[in-house]
Parts: C-alpha cells; structure tokens; sequence
C-alpha cells in the first residue's frame, strides 16, 4: 500500500476483524468469508492481517438496518415490551390479569414489571452472571409475592402470570435473530439468562406463600 493510502488509512479508522466482526454481530469466519467474495471491503497489512474501515461498518449497518451486537440486549427488551402490551391486551380473559387489573395494584405491578425488564436487561448484557442481581432477583420474587397475597392471588395464580411473562420473553429472545446479524449463541444466553432470572423469581414467589402464613 502507497504512503498515500497509508495516510487515509488512519484517517478512515482501520480495525482488524475480529473487531468488525463484533460491530456487525458476526462471526469473524463469516466476515472473512464476506471479504474473499468481495462483499465486504477490506485490505492486507504487510503482514497478511485484514483490516475494516469504520466507515464501511456504519455504512453497513445503516444500509441494512443491523442491530450492532453491543445494543442487542436493549433490543431484546423492547421487543419484550412491545410483546408484553399485545399479548396483555389480547389476554384480558386471564383469571390473574383480572384480578390485578383495577387502579393501583395494576401500577403497582405494571411498575414492578419494568424494574424487572430492567433487571434482566442488566443480567442479559453481562459479561458473566451476576449474584448481585440473582439476589435482586429474589427481592422482586417476593414483591411479587407481597402483591399477590394483597390482591388476593393463590399461588397458582401467580404462577401462571409469571409463567405467561416467561413465554413473551422467551418468544421475544427467540425473534431477534430475524432482524439481527447476530450469532445463534447471543440468543441462547439470552435464553438462558431469563431463565435463570424467572427461575429465582418463581421460587421467591414459592417461598413467600409458604412462610407468610394465610
């Protein structure tokens, strides 16, 4: 490569694949395998290594609406969100959303339920699991509990409330790849951590009804 080019290499902002894999959401075979069929630009450093311009990434990402994999947890949370309104106003049949569904103990819930999609946005995004937000977790457990026994909830139905929460959430981890370059790992840890999430959730809810008496 020319002085020249070497010049605007550094204004452009060159990173290496692994990297641009990263921002695009791929693995780095996928995108060298994009950069031997020409799909995607890139160039060869002197000692064989391939480099991506910044500039060429966001324009990717622009052009074909990609979510980076960086935001792909808080995509995930306002698919659950969006899922969670629908599949609420299509159920209002269900015996537990009756029950919940007048003044405040329905704010009160509709706010537990965003601190929750908030604690899970948190748990999703990190780099390991988290026992502080586990513990969390079970703190919101036996809200849920308090909450149930005031509005006068068996457990059974607050099981099955919890139950319907973790389906939207998990049909909601289960979509992103649709609209994502991402790899089919992201959404199985995502997968997993509502899951672990939910789990301590229920079981805080189980343990509440059982040592808070009638």
């Amino acid at each position: 490569m020319t002085d020249e080019s070497e010049g605007k290499s550094k204004q452009v902002g060159w990173i290496s694949l692994s990297k641009a894999a990263a921002m695009l959401g791929v693995h780095s075979m996928t995108l060298r395998r994009w950069s031997d069929n020409g799909k995607f630009p890139s160039y060869r450093t002197p000692g064989g290594h391939r480099r991506f311009a910044l500039n060429d990434i966001e324009a990717y990402l622009d052009r074909n609406q990609v979510t980076p994999a960086e935001t792909l947890p808080a995509a995930w949370a306002d698919q659950a969100l969006i899922q969670t309104r629908q599949q609420v106003a299509n159920h209002r049949d269900h015996r537990w959303l009756q029950m919940v569904d007048e003044g405040d103990m329905r704010n009160d819930y509709r706010q537990l339920g965003h601190q929750l999609i908030g604690l899970l946005l948190q748990y999703v995004a990190a780099d390991e699991p988290n026992g502080a937000l586990l513990e969390e977790a079970k703190r919101f457990g036996r809200l849920y509990g308090a909450y149930g026994k005031r509005s006068g909830m068996t457990l059974s139905s607050i099981i099955e409330a919890t139950l319907f929460f973790r389906d939207i959430l998990v049909e909601s981890s289960l979509q992103i790849p649709s609209n994502t370059y991402v790899e089919p790992g992201t959404s199985l840890r995502i997968l997993r951590r509502v899951n672990q999430i939910i789990n301590t959730v229920q079981l805080a809810v189980t343990e509440f009804y059982e040592f808070s008496g009638p």
